[in-house]
């Protein structure tokens, strides 16, 4: 009797503890692969485009806050990542891509231009690029296309007729000649009412004239600053109106400013060199209406030492000229024997490509 309750004593205890194993085992059993997709990891990567490392894009996970941007080589550290997860990638004027995560521990991601996207962007104060319709103040952006359709030689006379409130006072001294920009009328009457001209970050002055002397008699026109910019090298042009537009260059900016983006290289096919060539030629558009009935002199009195031509009605009659010889008496065509028509040659040859990575653009406009 007591053998066979030793023998039921270990089953029972055997059983116990076999119960005790189960229960605390259970909790730890589980999927493996359900556990390790649940888990936090970091995610690496570089955002570029077909020039090189895109700086600021947008790396977030979709449906989250959790994000980062790009650094300036382009690279971005993610982290919070599971799989299963969409990784977003933005920029302006790119197109957005979303990734699926899948557990891979690095991500190499080449943006394209979204061509819509980027005519919607536009290159404000500091060069820094905007959304249009995010901006509070009056701008108006011209690509370098729109500029070379006048075939204009000096870049200033390109504006005329292509911005609301830019006024362009051209002089007349052909194609040399300066020419005055005013944006939204003149806001001064001693000092100067040209908007600051900024190109690629570096501001200039757009000089008009030559240089007074002590008597306040103007000098040779120079021509002015923007005539020097060869316009087939300008990428954009922007014009920032008003005060508010301008207020990140100070005062000197409180006629407003023009940006100017240069061409940087990209990728072309072939060589990448591009020849240009113009010509245009203009004429006289009015002259004054001058009497030719009556000759040299005043009073209809022949003088040959007068400026005036007020003299005898000239029908071929002998006079003597101011070398004391025999002529007929004739009048002359000053305005048409001093104005002929002027012709302007332009050419230019560029060079401007991409050549793993690295950007080259040279130009000559003689």
């Amino acid at each position: 009797m007591l053998k066979r309750f030793k023998s039921v004593s270990m089953i029972l205890l055997a059983g116990a503890l076999g119960f005790n194993g189960n229960a605390f085992a259970n909790p730890n059993t589980g999927n493996p692969a359900i556990d390790i997709s649940q888990q936090d990891t970091k995610v690496t990567g570089t955002v570029e485009d077909e020039f090189g490392p895109v700086a600021g894009a947008s790396v977030v996970i979709k449906g989250t806050t959790t994000g980062t941007m790009t650094d300036m080589d382009g690279h971005f550290t993610l982290e919070g990542v599971k799989k299963g997860d969409i990784i977003q990638i933005s920029f302006i004027g790119f197109a957005t891509q979303d990734i699926p995560y899948t557990g891979q521990a690095t991500l190499n991601v080449k943006l394209a231009e979204d061509a819509q996207k980027l005519d919607e962007v536009v290159v404000t104060a500091l060069g820094m690029k905007r959304d249009k319709k995010a901006l509070g103040y009056a701008m108006q952006e011209l690509k370098g296309d729109e500029l070379l359709s006048s075939r204009e030689p000096n870049l200033a006379n390109s504006l005329s007729g292509k911005v609301s409130g830019l006024q362009i006072v051209r002089s007349s001294n052909g194609v040399g000649g300066s020419s005055k920009i005013v944006l939204r009328g003149n806001n001064s009457l001693t000092g100067s009412n040209q908007p600051l001209i900024v190109v690629d970050g570096t501001p200039m002055d757009n000089f008009t004239g030559g240089v007074d002397d002590v008597w306040g008699n103007s000098g040779a026109d120079m021509g002015n600053g923007l005539s020097d910019i060869n316009p087939e090298d300008i990428e954009s042009m922007t014009v920032l109106k008003g005060a508010s537009a301008a207020a990140l260059y100070g005062s000197r900016a409180g006629n407003g400013v023009i940006l100017i983006t240069t061409k940087s290289g990209k990728k072309n096919e072939g060589l990448g060199i591009t020849v240009n060539a113009g010509i245009t030629t203009e004429s006289i558009f009015l002259k004054p209406d001058l009497q030719n009935s009556f000759g040299q002199g005043s009073v209809g009195a022949y003088d040959n030492q007068s400026r005036l031509s007020w003299g005898p009605k000239a029908e071929g009659q002998m006079v003597s000229d101011w070398l004391g010889r025999q002529v007929p008496l004739k009048t002359y065509d000053n305005i048409d024997a001093f104005f002929n028509t002027g012709t302007s040659f332009n050419e230019g040859v560029s060079f401007q490509q991409n050549i793993k990575g690295v950007q080259s653009v040279l130009s000559t406009n003689p």
